[in-house]
């Protein structure tokens, strides 16, 4: 139990970007968000120049993109956020060229909309977005660009040469000289003839120990030794060069760079991507816990002190159980677990062994291999073999089809007393996300819009916990939360800001552009 209670340093690698937070059924929520979100859309094609409202919206739908994990809408709507905040403030005037510039983007943002309806969120996270961030950011500097050419595949080819070049021409991509090609075979011919060299000193180093010629051992070891060292430091800078060669090919140029970890299941290689990867720990088969055939990992997380900072029960499976290929006859004293997330859903994949932390080229999947929904992509390893890259989300619905029944209904059957919380919000986007994570803690949950609203709910239900935003139409958070310190039987309740700055007399804040459920929760346990 010792190593899972210390948090490991992979969680460094998980990227918040790509953890969205909507759950697997909630469909009201998405829907919620791309009504919003083409409102949004259609506002800036047919009335743009109502900056006031748009930007009110904008505010509201950008911090939702990030909570949901929509990372392209929500750079899209960052930098649109930004220029309309130079246009309030007369630093940037409404030209024709800026109106079509906003009809493109308008365009750009239903495209994804329609990525989303269809779930088809890779397809979403390869949408090519930095032609729209870089006019974007044109017109807010004031700078001279036609928007007319805006979305077309000669305008977004020209814009990644630009960005992967690294020619003096602007619109050329490098290409891989002869006379480069030529160093690097050269070197690589003076490597092997180092290595026959070496082998040829081992067998001296073979005779001289059998010899019993101690004085010959040595000089032999010192020798191979350093042409070893040699050796490696050559290799080493050869790979460097040849990398930087490949990564300037027109072809490979366009491959994205890649993290994660080497596993290995039924006796094969696969790369699961670290931006999913919460932890890596190691457990005993024999402590897992058990609940209507499912097993559990009691997954602890410990203060500096070494006390008890948080406590989950994570369901676990195997992976081999939805690859191909045969299992491992013998079974290890201690299962290698990545306990990985996606959305609100957290789980432990037990490989059968776990190798290292990698940066590699991605490729992408072929198309006959469209077919297989648990892999997304290939890549190279460090000897140039293709592997194959795990799809988490897949694998994960895999799993939740695998489940004998549903945890979360089982385990609120069994609960005694349900806390009552509630969410004061006036984004209704906002309230369905932040109700989902409550429910999916046992908590019985209530809504309001403003603080008015909020006001009449604490007067009818006793609430053990409130989430608060703080700019809010009628009454915003600061009036409200005053109002409820004023009352006796509220005085300690917890209130959480869920908003763009702390409020006074809340207890902690948690900032809708760095949402994370995770925090959300922890901060929760922590006031309970």
């Amino acid at each position: 139990m010792t190593e899972k209670r210390k948090k490991s340093s992979v969680q460094n690698f998980s990227s918040a970007e790509d953890k969205a937070l909507t759950l697997n059924d909630s469909g009201a929520v998405i829907k919620n968000y791309l009504a919003e979100t083409r409102w949004l859309a259609e506002a800036l094609k047919e009335k743009p120049d109502f900056a006031d409202e748009i930007l009110r919206v904008l505010s509201i739908t950008k911090d939702n993109s990030k909570i949901l994990g929509f990372t392209p809408i929500y750079k899209i709507y960052k930098a649109v956020e930004d220029l309309y905040k130079s246009i309030v403030d007369e630093k940037t005037l409404f030209t024709d060229n800026l109106l079509v510039l906003l009809e493109k983007v308008s365009k750009k943002i239903f495209e994804m909309c329609d990525l989303i309806e269809k779930n088809e969120t890779d397809e979403l996270f390869e949408t090519e977005i930095r032609s729209y961030l870089l006019y974007l950011d044109k017109a807010m500097a004031g700078e001279i660009f036609n928007a007319e050419h805006l979305g077309t595949k000669t305008e977004e080819k020209r814009i990644t040469q630009k960005d992967f070049s690294h020619s003096s021409k602007e619109d050329s991509l490098v290409q891989i000289h002869l006379s480069k090609i030529a160093q690097l075979v050269n070197a690589h011919e003076e490597m092997i003839a180092r290595s026959y060299i070496i082998m040829n000193q081992v067998e001296l180093l073979k005779n001289a120990l059998r010899d019993g010629d101690m004085r010959t051992v040595r000089d032999s070891y010192k020798q191979i030794a350093s042409d070893s060292q040699n050796l490696q430091g050559s290799l080493l800078l050869s790979h460097d060069q040849l990398m930087n060669l490949i990564q300037d090919d027109a072809f490979l140029a366009q491959h994205q760079d890649f993290q994660g970890f080497f596993v290995f299941a039924n006796g094969r290689k696969y790369l699961i991507p670290s931006e999913f990867v919460v932890d890596v720990v190691t457990e005993s088969p024999l402590n897992y816990e058990e609940k209507q055939s499912q097993k559990f990992l009691v997954y602890i997380q410990e203060n500096e002190s070494g006390s008890e900072k948080n406590r989950e029960e994570i369901p676990v499976y195997s992976l081999s159980s939805v690859l191909s290929g045969q299992p491992a006859k013998v079974k290890s004293v201690l299962d290698s677990i990545i306990i990985v997330q996606f959305q609100s859903q957290k789980i432990g994949i037990i490989v059968d062994s776990m190798h290292k932390f990698v940066s590699l080229i991605q490729k992408p999947m072929p198309p006959a291999f469209k077919n297989f929904p648990v892999l997304k992509g290939l890549a190279f390893d460090e000897k140039y073999d293709l592997i194959p890259i795990l799809n988490i989300p897949g694998i994960l619905k895999r799993f939740r089809a695998m489940r004998p029944y549903d945890v979360k209904k089982f385990e609120s059957v069994i609960k005694k007393r349900a806390s009552h919380a509630l969410i004061v919000e006036d984004s209704e986007t906002t309230r369905m996300i932040e109700r989902m994570i409550l429910e999916d803690n046992g908590f019985v949950v209530s809504e309001a819009a403003d603080g008015i609203e909020a006001m009449t709910k604490i007067k009818e239900i006793h609430f053990d916990l409130i989430l608060c935003d703080d700019e809010m139409p009628r009454m915003n958070g600061e009036i409200f939360l005053d109002n409820v310190r004023r009352m006796e039987k509220y005085a300690s309740v917890p209130v959480i800001s869920v908003s763009n700055t702390k409020i006074p007399k809340s207890d902690d804040f948690i900032a809708k552009s760095d949402f994370k459920r995770d925090e959300l929760i922890q901060k929760i346990k922590e006031k309970m």
